[in-house]
């Protein structure tokens, strides 16, 4: 499923978009408990011409809080990439964002984002959504997908709509767990998740 040159390279008027959007949240101070946090959005999330986009929840502590990137550096990013090279995608190929930008924390673990918090951010993630158009959005988790229904206004059930596409006005909606270690050990184990994302690529190839 490798893009060509031309899918590669983002018009112009696209990046810009994107580098104002990224500016507006890296100076975002909306949220009192995430006010000293970096949001994680640059370039290092992904394509700007991705066909899928990957939503989860907030940056980690051990993963992007620390690297800046999506799904980097703990065990949920290991397990991610491990689901990504399974359907035969690249993070080059794809743009990975998070329902909250910022990496919330109590006591230095991190936390559940506030539900103030995710509506907070919903602006962000729209206007990324409209900057790339994707044709599937991949929801990783209850908080991405409760973020996904503020946008589309409406709402879902992971449990209930979990590896269902779900059409949208302006995406095909797929709903999945989050590849973390406590949800693969504990909920959706890694076989059935493997299994959960070859939904992605049948609804690639539409």
């Amino acid at each position: 499923m490798k893009q060509t040159a031309a899918d590669q390279n983002p018009p112009s008027e696209k990046i810009k978009r994107f580098r104002r959007l990224e500016k507006n949240a890296a100076a975002c101070r909306v949220c009192p408990r995430l006010a000293d946090q970096s949001a994680v959005l640059s370039c290092a999330n992904g394509s700007l011409n991705a066909r899928v986009v990957f939503v989860a929840e907030a940056p980690g502590r051990f993963g992007a809080g620390r690297t800046g990137v999506p799904f980097q550096g703990d065990r949920s990013g290991d397990n991610f990439e491990i689901l990504l090279h399974h359907i035969g995608l690249t993070r080059a190929e794809v743009f990975i964002t998070n329902a909250v930008l910022c990496n919330p924390l109590e006591d230095g673990n991190n936390r559940k984002p506030a539900a103030a918090e995710i509506k907070n951010c919903a602006a962000f993630l729209q206007e990324s959504l409209d900057i790339i158009r994707p044709k599937v959005v991949v929801t990783l988790g209850i908080v991405a997908l409760q973020s996904i229904g503020l946008i589309v206004g409406a709402r879902f059930q992971l449990s209930r709509n979990v590896a269902q596409p779900l059409p949208t006005s302006r995406f095909t909606l797929l709903p999945l767990y989050h590849p973390s270690p406590r949800v693969t050990n504990w909920k959706r184990p890694m076989t059935q998740q493997k299994k959960d994302f070859k939904k992605i690529t049948r609804l690639l190839q539409r």
